[in-house]
């Protein structure tokens, strides 16, 4: 009998047809948009980051339909997750009481703390944390930090809030005696980074600091390697973990070129560029947040892996470097453990 709060995961074939071109593959993701996943989540707590708006949003309307217990809203501003909460429960009718709300801004490091000791206090058990929260800029724009914007809140604070969220996750394999889920929201624009952008330094993180040569494009791509790093180190960390390992399900997810506010700071040109673009390659918000509601319903085959279109892919050939991505992970984890805080965590 199959577990009904379990996708199981298909290798390829599946997945585009081998060699579309790129938009003729874009094409294809529109005519064939994921399968919308029908496990249940009853029993389960869910934590879902960037949940105000575009993917987010639609996956924790999932999430809330498919009867999760309770779904933690993680967002910027009171308001706007009140005004998200409102509008989730409308659409799945469920209790107010199913909802919390916790801030957090991922600009900062003291925030992203803050926020994980207020999930702690919140509740007691964590089944799954969609780390979806993501930004582009169109421009060159500086975090508090000093480091530039989108490698702080996509790459850095990521891995932060990660790292701290995994002992409330092994607290609830330990209790619930199933595996939870730390699922990274990605893009298969990962593989489209070349070793030719980098700068003298070698190094993925300076490269996408620099803001003499700060590139919108290039940065969203060097971001999401550098994010294909974090989660694949915190992949291994866990794996060796648990009884039977692993202790917790990590993986990363891409839900495809989708129809989002992600662009939301570009100017009104690019937005009136876009929109045609959009409207002929691009998947509704809906359909992207398939691929991420399955990928934290996905068994252990999963761990360590990329889901995309359904399918279980390979990540880009820079991703499967070895040494670039231990040493990506290891200036990430300089810097984000400086005060030694996180020593002990990943085990």
């Amino acid at each position: 009998m199959s577990d009904p709060n379990i996708i199981v995961a298909r290798e390829p074939s599946g997945g585009p047809p081998l060699g579309l071109g790129t938009y003729s593959t874009m094409r294809w993701a529109v005519n064939n948009p994921p399968a919308d996943p029908s496990v249940s989540f009853k029993g389960k707590t869910v934590l879902v980051t960037g949940a105000n708006a575009g993917l987010g949003f639609e996956a924790a309307v999932k999430y809330s339909a498919l009867g999760a217990d309770k779904l933690i809203l993680a967002v910027r501003t009171a308001e706007k997750g009140e005004t998200t909460k409102k509008r989730v429960l409308e659409r799945t009718g469920r209790e107010s009481s199913t909802i919390a709300i916790v801030l957090v801004d991922l600009t900062t490091y003291e925030s992203v703390r803050a926020f994980v000791a207020a999930v702690e206090k919140e509740t007691p058990r964590l089944d799954i944390a969609l780390l979806n929260a993501g930004l582009g800029n169109p421009s060159y724009e500086a975090a508090p930090s000093g480091r530039e914007m989108a490698l702080q809140v996509n790459v850095l604070s990521t891995a932060l809030m990660a790292i701290l969220l995994l002992p409330l996750l092994r607290t609830t394999a330990e209790v619930a005696g199933k595996r939870p889920h730390l699922t990274f929201v990605n893009s298969n624009g990962h593989s489209m980074a070349k070793r030719e952008w980098f700068n003298k330094t070698g190094s993925l993180m300076e490269t996408a600091n620099e803001r003499e040569k700060w590139d919108a494009n290039k940065s969203y791509i060097l971001v999401k390697l550098m994010g294909v790093a974090v989660a694949r180190a915190i992949a291994r960390a866990t794996a060796a973990r648990g009884n039977p390992p692993p202790e917790v399900i990590v993986n990363v997810v891409c839900p495809g070129f989708c129809k989002t506010e992600l662009g939301r700071k570009f100017n009104l040109a690019s937005h009136i560029i876009m929109a045609p673009f959009q409207a002929i390659f691009a998947r509704t918000a809906e359909q992207g947040s398939r691929s991420l509601v399955s990928a934290t319903a996905l068994g252990t085959e999963s761990h360590g892996r990329f889901w995309t279109h359904d399918i279980l892919h390979p990540f880009g050939d820079l991703a499967e470097d070895d040494g670039l991505m231990q040493r990506t992970w290891e200036e990430v984890y300089r810097e984000i453990n400086q005060d030694g805080r996180l020593d002990g965590i990943l085990g």
